[in-house]
Order: structure tokens, then C-alpha cells, then sequence
């Protein structure tokens, strides 16, 4: 019997792709990672831009950073309505981030307590206080804004870097913002910024993200509502305390400069209270008198112009002229050649601190 042949599988016919169809299928390719890159770039580029982008102008004329500040700041302050005439303060807190010790304090300053206001405006409630600063002025929200900081600054003797202004409506949705911080937080707040008249603040969005990245971070038993708020100027001991041992280790106390404090003008206290404020940020002071003379014009005199020291020093009391040493020869007070750095409170000043 014969055997019928095996069957043979038909072979597969292997499919030949052109190389036209190869060149066309990597443009393909190429094309979509090109646009997908520049997707991602223009996110990236539109998002630094967003971050970067400021609110407000900032209260001088100088630019100040916080995104490498260890103890930021900044005055929260809640009024009833922004374009109203007076504007009336119903909330302020005065907010310290401490990166060192992984810490937010929020300080409440009563608006119903009288104060002795800086700018010889004599004692009023703080409630009242953003009018008295806002008259006259081309930017009134600026001007009462900048008012409150300083009546703060003399309150706790401690730098006020930034402002966050906004009104009774939105005060619920930043309240829990400082508490809690995040991402989602800052998206929200370009939404409330875009709605007119519900916020000023001499803050950029990136030091806004800065500040509520960090604040997120934190545990909520880091985020401490404190008790020690100065009850009065002559009431200030606890919360400088406090301060202290935040600021121990600070970049002004590192530096170990040699400070004087020295009043050239017929105010009394200002000389007391410039070293209460560098006392409180670090630094060392060594003399705290009065001139032989009067000045009208303060300044810093320095061994190291551009030392931390006296560049902080200049911003927080607003003292533009820092003068070497060797070019003081002019200025005859003994503390010139026995301190690192001097400051002498002129009657310029005297208004912003007396």
C-alpha cells in the first residue's frame, strides 16, 4: 500500500515593511516626544512663572526674599471689607515660621487693646489703627498695611518681613491655610486673588508656596496658637524669651559682631529698644546710650558693609546708609572704634520707632 505524501504546510509569507513606511513611522515617533516635551516645558515654564509672579508690590523699595529665611514672618490681617472708608480691622496675627525647629507660631494681637502707636499718632486701638495709617496716602491699603507692621514690630520687637491683608469673607479659607498649608491651598488662593478687592500682600507666590509646603509638612501639634503676645511695650518679657531661644543659633548670632545701639535723638527709649530687637534676632549687644550730638540722618556703621548683620539691621529699621568704618572718621562717638557694627537712631527714623 502506498503512503500518500505529507501535506506541506503552506510557509508564511513574511510581511515586508517599506523603508518609507519605517522612515514615516519614526517621525511619528519623534514627533510625539517632541510634543510631549514641549507640553512639559511649557507647564514647567508657565508654572515658574506663576510662582514667580507677585501679588502686590512690596512695601519698599527694595526687594527682600524669604525662600532662604529660617525664621520668616508675616502680619495676617482680616478686615471687614477692603473698599470700605474707614477700613476696619476686625483680626491680626502675627505668624512666625521657624524651619529651625519645625515650628509655626501664630500670635493673636487683641485689636481692642489701646496701644502707644509708632509716628506720634499717641495711643489708639489697632482696630482703628490701618485708617490712621491708610490717610493721605496714594495706596491706602499699602500704607494701613504697613502701619499695622510696624505697631507690631514695636509690639514684639521682632522683624515683620511680609503682609497678607484680606477681608472678613475670606477669612475662615486662610485661617485654615496657615493651620495646614499645601499645594492645593495655593491653587485655591490664585482663584480668591483673581476675585478683586479680597487680598493685598507684598508676598510672591513662591514664598507663598514656600511658606505652606513647609507648614504642611509639620505635624498639627507644630502648628501652636502661643500665649505669650506682649500685653503692652512694657510688658514684653515672655515672648522675648521665647524668641531667644528660637533664635540662638541664628545667622546674626554666628556672625559674632560687636553691636551698638546709640540714640541721636531726643526720644526717649529708641536706643533701649534697638537693642531689644537685636537681642531678640541673635546678636550681641555691647552698648546701648545716647549720642554726643543729635543726628537728623540715621545710620550703620560697619567693619563689614556687607556683613548679615548690618544688612539686617538696615531693612529692619529702615536705615538705607551703611558706611565703613575707615569713612566714619566724621562720626565721633567712642563706641565707633570699640563696637563691629553701630547704629545711630537720627530723627528720620525716629518717627517709624518711637
Amino acid at each position: 500500500m502506498k503512503r500518500k505524501p505529507a501535506r506541506r504546510k503552506p510557509k508564511k509569507s513574511k510581511r515586508i515593511i517599506s523603508r518609507s513606511v519605517r522612515k514615516n513611522a519614526h517621525r511619528v515617533v519623534v514627533v510625539s516626544v517632541l510634543f510631549t516635551l514641549s507640553l512639559v516645558f511649557l507647564f514647567s515654564y508657565s508654572f515658574h512663572k506663576y510662582l514667580n509672579q507677585n501679588f502686590a508690590s512690596a512695601l519698599s523699595t527694595s526687594s527682600y526674599s524669604i525662600l532662604d529665611d529660617t525664621i520668616p514672618t508675616l502680619s495676617y490681617i482680616v478686615v471687614e471689607d477692603l473698599n470700605a472708608s474707614p477700613v476696619v480691622v476686625k483680626k491680626v496675627n502675627f505668624i512666625l515660621f521657624d524651619k529651625v525647629n519645625n515650628k509655626v507660631s501664630i500670635y493673636n494681637v487683641p485689636v481692642n487693646t489701646d496701644y502707644e502707636i509708632p509716628g506720634k499718632y499717641g495711643r489708639d486701638e489697632f482696630s482703628k489703627l490701618f485708617a490712621l495709617g491708610a490717610m493721605n496716602s496714594n495706596d491706602p491699603l499699602e500704607a494701613g498695611s504697613q502701619a499695622i507692621n510696624r505697631c507690631i514690630f514695636k509690639l514684639f520687637g521682632f522683624k515683620v518681613d511680609k503682609f497678607v491683608l484680606t477681608d472678613f469673607a475670606h477669612e475662615s479659607f486662610f485661617d485654615k491655610l496657615w493651620r495646614e498649608g499645601g499645594f492645593a491651598g495655593l491653587l485655591n488662593l490664585k482663584s480668591i486673588y483673581s476675585l478683586e478687592g479680597s487680598l493685598k500682600t507684598n508676598m510672591s507666590l513662591k514664598e507663598f508656596n514656600n511658606l505652606l509646603s513647609f507648614t504642611h509638612s509639620l505635624p498639627q501639634d507644630r502648628v501652636i496658637n502661643e500665649t505669650t503676645t506682649p500685653k503692652s511695650f512694657l510688658n514684653t518679657q515672655d515672648f522675648d524669651d521665647q524668641v531667644r531661644e528660637i533664635t540662638y543659633d541664628s545667622a546674626i548670632s554666628n556672625e559674632k559682631k560687636n553691636i551698638a545701639i546709640l540714640n541721636g535723638t531726643n526720644y526717649n527709649g529708641l536706643a533701649s529698644f534697638g537693642s531689644r530687637v537685636v537681642s531678640n534676632i541673635g546678636g550681641r549687644v555691647v552698648a546701648v546710650t545716647n549720642t554726643e550730638s543729635f543726628y537728623e540722618k540715621s545710620v550703620i556703621i560697619a567693619d563689614d558693609i556687607d556683613s548679615r548683620t548690618a544688612l539686617f539691621l538696615s531693612r529692619v529699621f529702615m536705615i538705607p546708609d551703611i558706611i565703613h568704618k575707615d569713612k566714619a572718621s566724621s562720626y565721633l562717638e567712642n563706641e565707633v572704634d570699640r563696637s563691629d557694627v553701630v547704629v545711630i537712631f537720627g530723627f528720620d527714623t525716629a518717627g517709624d520707632l518711637y
